[in-house]
C-alpha cells in the first residue's frame, strides 16, 4: 500500500480505500469457507480494521497474504468463541444451532472432500485451503500459516500425498453387473 507523507491523513484514507476495494471480496470468500455465511463479513470487516490501524506496517506487494493471516487468526478466534458459547449453552441444557449452510452445499461430492480434508492436521489443511482456493503460492502460503517456505512445501507436499491415498481408500467401487445363470444369450 502507498502511504503519503506523514499526517497525510487524505492520501492514507485513500490508498486504504483502494486496499479494501482490490483485497475485500477475497478476504470475504477466505473468511467465509473458513467460519461459514453468519460470520464471514465480522471476519472480514474486522481484518481491514486491523489492516487500516497497521497500515504502516502492511507489507508492499503482499498485502493479501498478509491480510489471509489476519482473517486466520480472526476467524479462528471466534471459532473458539462459537465453541465456548456451545459449551455454555450444553451445560445450561440448550441447543445452539453452529451448522453453516453456504452455496458449495450443492457439490455432489462435497461431504467426502470435506471428510477428508478434516483427516489433515490444521496446518496442513491450512496450506491445501490458501494454495488451492485462495491461489496463493507457497511462499505466500507460508507466511499466512507463519512457518518457512521449505517448510510450507514439504507439509504442502505431504498434505496432497494424504489426500490422494484417502481419497482412493475412501473411494466407492464401480458396481458390478451380474448377469444371472439363467438367462441365456441366443441370436
Amino acid at each position: 500500500m502507498r502511504r503519503g507523507r506523514a499526517g497525510d491523513d487524505h492520501s492514507d484514507q485513500r490508498d486504504f480505500n483502494a486496499l479494501f476495494e482490490e483485497h475485500y471480496n477475497a478476504v470475504y470468500r477466505y473468511a467465509r469457507r473458513r467460519v461459514g455465511p453468519d460470520q464471514a463479513d465480522d471476519v472480514a470487516s474486522e481484518a481491514f480494521v486491523v489492516a487500516w490501524q497497521r497500515r504502516d506496517r502492511l507489507p508492499p506487494g503482499h498485502e493479501l497474504p498478509w491480510l489471509y493471516a489476519c482473517a486466520r487468526r480472526i476467524g479462528l478466534a471466534h471459532l473458539r468463541l462459537e465453541r465456548r458459547q456451545g459449551s455454555i449453552a450444553a451445560s445450561l441444557g440448550r441447543e445452539t444451532d453452529t451448522t453453516h449452510h453456504d452455496d458449495t452445499d450443492r457439490v455432489l461430492d462435497r461431504d467426502r472432500a470435506l471428510a477428508t480434508l478434516a483427516r489433515l492436521t490444521e496446518i496442513e489443511r491450512e496450506l491445501v485451503m490458501l494454495v488451492t482456493w485462495e491461489g496463493l503460492d507457497c511462499r505466500q502460503a507460508a507466511k499466512v500459516v507463519g512457518c518457512t517456505h521449505v517448510t510450507a512445501r514439504g507439509r504442502l507436499h505431504r498434505a496432497r500425498r494424504k489426500l490422494t491415498a484417502y481419497m482412493k481408500a475412501d473411494a466407492p467401487e464401480p458396481a458390478r453387473v451380474r448377469v444371472p445363470k439363467e438367462v441365456s444369450w441366443t441370436t
